[in-house]
This record gives structure tokens, C-alpha cells and sequence, in this order.
């Protein structure tokens, strides 16, 4: 379907490059800090400046693109952040420097299109959906889920290397070095083929009243959202698995790979199980099930068990996730879909997902590690029944408008 368009695969692949160096980047991320000897509060608090940088960074280039009407540059940006990390990470580990290099990296966080948040997203989605619309829409965001995805779980299997590689006398440290020299020169083969992408000029038109209340709707969804997940980012599960279950970091990676490679495979199902239940349903429905085998994870005594709720309740969380998408943009005006992605991901999803980490960890380090678990269930359902609540029934109308 999408062979036809040059655009369409490169920002695939993009996508899916990405998504590998951020697999194990994210993977690590909390291990290593706390191996070179940081505390569980500055992980968090690593964690929570990225994030709040990565918003910085998505709001401003979704606005952006849509205003200037070059959305490929803030690929390019994206991808020498990337690079930039990378670098940082390989030479120092004085924790303010680590600090920059998070701040321009997003280490740890995610939003708008995939895991590292920051200029990528806006730019990438608002192309992708400039190419489609209407169903075929549905199938290509969840093509582009699935492709981050599946090499996202690859990165986070390749994050089990420096505990694998140690066992035969290699240098845990070196692996951890050459780890993130590869993730720079990701950013940079990105960067590069970032100059290659050509885009339409989207015709200029004067916000709507209306549109400015939808997307508020979708702002306010997406910070519920965001800050119910962000007690859980991925260095702070990892960290979680590790305090409670003291299994080794090769088979935290294999979970955290193993998960994500079946969330992948549901990316193909979203689009039928969207069609058949309605994109609203199928978010919600999928949303609630994610949350209950969430909850269920503190009370479990073996890993192998929480091993396996993890992965059911990451997979469910995931599968709608490109639907909310696709519905979105399908939705707001064609001309301000960057500047939505900028807004939700943002402002909405990328601030309170990044102030949450530093709740977690103190949580995790002062009161009780299974904390964080249960406020972000009570937290989730309060944010899916709101977005029930904004969109059961479905503004068509304003679909209609978006798609013409």
C-alpha cells in the first residue's frame, strides 16, 4: 500500500531506527546510572529534566512547523539531539553533563511519535498523515507503530549485552560506552537522511473556535495521560523489577523485549478491532484491561508472573495507542496537525510524564517501591474515563471537515 511513496518509507525507517537506539538506551538508562553510582531520586530526577525539555521541544516544533511549513528540519534537529546524547554519554558521567545530554536526548522519556519525544514526533506524524486519510490512515500509524515497535523491542534485547558480555571478561563499562557511540551515530545517518524527505506546502487557514475547543479536549486527555504513565517510565520499571525480583539485567531486557515485540503485532490488529468496536471503544476497552493486570503486579511473589502481567498490561496499554492517533489528526484540520502533536505531546503529555518520575522515585525510595504501581492504576482510570467521557460520541462532523 504505501510501497508507491518514497516519503512514506523513509519515514518508516526512520521511525524504526529510532525507535532501536531508544529501545536500549531507555533499557539501560536506570541501570546504568544506578552501576556508576546514582541515587534511585536522581535517576528520577534525570528523567523528569528530559522530559520536561522533550515538551519544551515537541510544543515549540509542532507550532513551528505548521507556521513556517518545513517539518523536515525538525526531524533533522531531532536526530542530532540524538547524536548529541550519544556523545555526551560516551565521554563523561559528571551527572550535570548527563543532565544536558538528557535535556537535548530525551533519555528516558517518550511522546509524540515514539520513545525520545522532542522534534521528532510533531514533524514525523503531521507527514505521514499529510500522505493518507480515513481508514488507510489507521493502517498506516499503526504500520508506523508496529515498525517502531518491533525494533524498539530488538534495542531492548541488544540492552542485555553488557550483562551477557561481562560473563566473558569483557568490560561491562566498555559495552555501555560502545552502546551509546552507536546510538550517536544513529542521530547522525537520521539527520542525514532527514535532508531527503520532501513535503507538501499545507494551505494556510484561520483557526476555528471549534477547533480550539477539541483541542483542548485532547490536551486535557493527554496530561491525565501523561502524568498517570509517567510514574512508570521504563528506567523506573526496570529499576522496580530490579529492587523487588533481583533477576539479571539480560532477562529484564528479554521482559522488556518480549513485551514489546507482541505490542508490535497488535499494531496490525488495532485497525480491525477499531472498525468493528469504534475508535473510542477500542481505546477505552483496551485502556481497562491494560490497568487491572497493572494493578495486579505488586501483589505477585515470582517474577515469571510479574514478568508475564507486565507484558499483557503493556501490550493492551499499547494497542490503542496508534488509533488515539489517527483519530486525532483525522480530526483537527489538516493544517494544524503538527501544532496538535506539538500541543498533546507537549504540553499535555510530555510535562506531567516528565514531572512524574521524581514523584515515583521518592515514592520508591522513601515510602514503598510498590507505590508508584498503584497510583498510576487510580490515576489511568480517572484519565480514560475523561477521554470516555470528551469522545464517546464521536464529533464526525468535525472528521469530515479535517479529511476535505
Amino acid at each position: 500500500m504505501f510501497g508507491q511513496s518514497r516519503d512514506v518509507n523513509l519515514l518508516l525507517f526512520m521511525r524504526g531506527a529510532r525507535g532501536f537506539g531508544y529501545g536500549y538506551l531507555n533499557t539501560v538508562l536506570g541501570l546504568y546510572l544506578s552501576r556508576i553510582g546514582f541515587s534511585l531520586l536522581q535517576v528520577g530526577i534525570l528523567v523528569t529534566v528530559a522530559g520536561l525539555s522533550s515538551s519544551a521541544l515537541i510544543l515549540t516544533s509542532g507550532l513551528l512547523a505548521d507556521r513556517i511549513s518545513n517539518r523536515k528540519i525538525f526531524i533533522i534537529i531531532s536526530s542530532l539531539f540524538m547524536a548529541i546524547l550519544g556523545a555526551i554519554y560516551t565521554e563523561t558521567t559528571y551527572f550535570p553533563v548527563l543532565l544536558v545530554g538528557a535535556a537535548f536526548g530525551g533519555a528516558g522519556s517518550a511522546g509524540g511519535g515514539g520513545p525520545g519525544g522532542g522534534p521528532f514526533g510533531p514533524a514525523q506524524l503531521a507527514l505521514l498523515a499529510e500522505k493518507t486519510k480515513g481508514e488507510e490512515r489507521d493502517v498506516l500509524f499503526s504500520v508506523n507503530a508496529f515498525i517502531g515497535t518491533v525494533l524498539f523491542s530488538v534495542g531492548a534485547v541488544v540492552a542485555g549485552l553488557p550483562d551477557l558480555l561481562s560473563s566473558y571478561g569483557i568490560d561491562r563499562m566498555f559495552v555501555y560506552d560502545l552502546l551509546f557511540l552507536v546510538f550517536m551515530a544513529i542521530g547522525i545517518l537520521l539527520a542525514l537522511l532527514g535532508f531527503a524527505l520532501h513535503e507538501e506546502k499545507p494551505e494556510k487557514r484561520r483557526p476555528q473556535r471549534a477547533d480550539a475547543k477539541l483541542m483542548g479536549k485532547f490536551t486535557l486527555t493527554a496530561i491525565l495521560s501523561g502524568f498517570s504513565m509517567g510514574f512508570l517510565p521504563l528506567p523506573i520499571i526496570t529499576l522496580w523489577f530490579n529492587i523487588t525480583f533481583l533477576p539479571s539485567e539480560a532477562l529484564i531486557s528479554l521482559m522488556i523485549g518480549a513485551s514489546t515485540v507482541l505490542s508490535a503485532f497488535t499494531f496490525l490488529l488495532a485497525p480491525r478491532l477499531a472498525r468493528r468496536l469504534g475508535s473510542v471503544q477500542m481505546i477505552v476497552l483496551t485502556r481497562i484491561v491494560s490497568i487491572t493486570l497493572l494493578a495486579l503486579l505488586p501483589i505477585t511473589s515470582f517474577f515469571s508472573i510479574a514478568a508475564v502481567l507486565y507484558i499483557f498490561s503493556s501490550v493492551f496499554l499499547s494497542i490503542g495507542f496508534p488509533i488515539w492517533q489517527s483519530y486525532m489528526l483525522g480530526t483537527v484540520p489538516s493544517e494544524e496537525r503538527a501544532s496538535a502533536i506539538g500541543l498533546t505531546s507537549g504540553v499535555g503529555w510530555g510535562i506531567p510524564y516528565a514531572v512524574s518520575p521524581t514523584i515515583s522515585t521518592f515514592m520508591m525510595q522513601e515510602i514503598n517501591s510498590d507505590l508508584p504501581i498503584y497510583v498510576s492504576a487510580v490515576l489511568q482510570a480517572s484519565s480514560i474515563t475523561v477521554y470516555y467521557y470528551f469522545f464517546h460520541v464521536s464529533p464526525q462532523s468535525d472528521v469530515n471537515s479535517a479529511e476535505t
